[in-house]
């Protein structure tokens, strides 16, 4: 495979798994090409010399290994790690309101993230809903939407003359809710 192809399976895959459960089903979808046994943790399990398994906890934590064909004493292991979350924003519950005309998204700072990078470019939502079905059990969804539908404005220059000296500034409870649409108004 190509420099240029590994590049771009690179970027498809970023592009396929815009949160933890998404990475996690991207992952799981091309373990199946290479014939790796899902296996379930509450499960006892039968591994043979040589076999490869995984196992998901929560649909957001995949964890691959290959049973090596000498005994373990002999060979010992190799671990290697990545994790599948990144520093974002987060949709609190209950978060629309509306307010001065907008209908605003509260978030909540996942990580450590630069803020200031969010504001003033496009956003839009991917993750997992989950809601109780018509039985009263609780269903997961995964859900991604792939054009933009949020913005977190940056003050206009005279609102906020300081910030080439210092930086933008952000209070996280009060000036972080998303814009997702002007509010219509009553007639």
């Amino acid at each position: 495979m190509s420099a240029q192809q590994q590049v771009q399976n690179l970027l498809d895959f970023i592009d396929a798994s815009p949160s933890p459960w998404h990475a996690v089903k991207s992952v799981e979808a091309q373990l199946a090409a290479f014939q790796f046994v899902k296996l379930d943790e509450k499960e006892k399990w039968d591994l043979q010399a040589g076999g490869r398994y995984y196992v998901i906890r929560d649909d957001s934590s995949i964890i691959i290994f290959v049973k090596g064909q000498k005994p373990l004493i002999e060979t010992g292991f190799k671990i290697i790690g990545a994790h599948t979350d990144s520093p974002g924003l987060r949709i609190k519950p209950n978060a629309a309101s509306g307010m001065d005309g907008l209908l605003r998204l509260s978030v909540e700072v996942y990580g450590g993230p630069i803020i200031a990078t969010f504001t003033d470019r496009d956003l839009s939502l991917a993750g997992r809903i989950s809601y109780k079905d018509d039985q009263n059990d609780i269903v997961s969804l995964l859900v991604k939407f792939d054009r933009p539908l949020l913005r977190l404005p940056n003050l206009a220059i005279h609102m906020n003359r300081a910030v080439n000296e210092e930086g933008l500034k952000l209070h996280k409870q009060n000036e972080l809710p998303l814009i997702l649409s002007v509010l219509a108004e009553e007639c």
